[in-house]
C-alpha cells in the first residue's frame, strides 16, 4: 500500500495542476521582501525550490484525496443500488417449502 500511494501520488505531481501551483509558490517565493534585492541568489532560488516542492507535494496529496473520496462514492453508489434478493420467496433452486415438509426424516 505504501509503494502505491507513493507512486501514485509522484505521477500527480507531474499533473499540470500541480507544476502550477509549484510554478506560483515558487515566483510568490521569490517575491518576498528579503530576496527583492537579489531574487537569483543562491538564497532566494533554494528557499524558492524548497516553496515549489511542497507546494508540488500537497497538491498532490489533495488530488489524491479528491480522487480517492470519489472513488468511494462511486462504490457507496454501487452498493446502494444494488437491490437485495427477495429472500421470502426462497432459493429458486430449493425445492418447494410443502415437498421439504413432507419428506421423511425431517
Amino acid at each position: 500500500m505504501p509503494q502505491y500511494r507513493s507512486s501514485a501520488l509522484g505521477r500527480l505531481g507531474r499533473t499540470e495542476e500541480a507544476e502550477a501551483e509549484a510554478r506560483r509558490a515558487y515566483k510568490t517565493e521569490q517575491g518576498r521582501r528579503w530576496y527583492k534585492q537579489n531574487p537569483h541568489g543562491a538564497d532566494a532560488v533554494a528557499a524558492a525550490t524548497k516553496a515549489a516542492d511542497a507546494a508540488r507535494e500537497s497538491t498532490a496529496e489533495y488530488l489524491l484525496a479528491t480522487r480517492l473520496e470519489q472513488l468511494r462514492g462511486r462504490a457507496a453508489a454501487r452498493t446502494e443500488a444494488a437491490v437485495p434478493a427477495p429472500w421470502t420467496a426462497g432459493c429458486p433452486s430449493s425445492p418447494p417449502a410443502r415437498w421439504a415438509a413432507t419428506r421423511p426424516g425431517r
